[in-house]
């Protein structure tokens, strides 16, 4: 398992361990058995659609700018916008997304 599988996995641990497997599948929007079955290490599928919502459901990262908890999309939408030329306090954070460890958008610095 890669180090992003295990993040997603373990997410996944944690959210069925602070409430149910029956709470978990409804807010990730799938069935009961699909929770325990990825849980087990039995599920026959692929499990990429699975890790995907529980990245966007219950990812979250702690912001280097900020100091706060932040969803992880949340984040990704800062690391990947265009410098905002227009507002120093914006460019600011868009500064500190460049080099942020959890930046999860990889590529050229702009």
């Amino acid at each position: 398992m890669t180090r992003a599988n295990a993040d997603w996995f373990q997410m996944l641990r944690d959210a069925v361990g602070a409430s149910s497997q029956s709470a978990v599948a409804k807010r990730l929007e799938v069935s009961h058995t699909t929770i325990s079955l990825v849980l087990s290490g039995k599920y026959a599928g692929k499990t990429d659609r699975v890790a995907a919502r529980v990245l966007r459901v219950f990812g979250q990262v702690q912001c280097t700018h900020t100091g706060q908890q932040i969803e992880l999309t949340v984040c990704v939408s800062y690391a990947a916008r265009r410098a905002p030329l227009n507002n120093p306090l914006e460019l600011s954070h868009w500064r500190t997304c460049r080099t942020c460890p959890n930046r999860p958008v990889k590529g050229e610095k702009q």
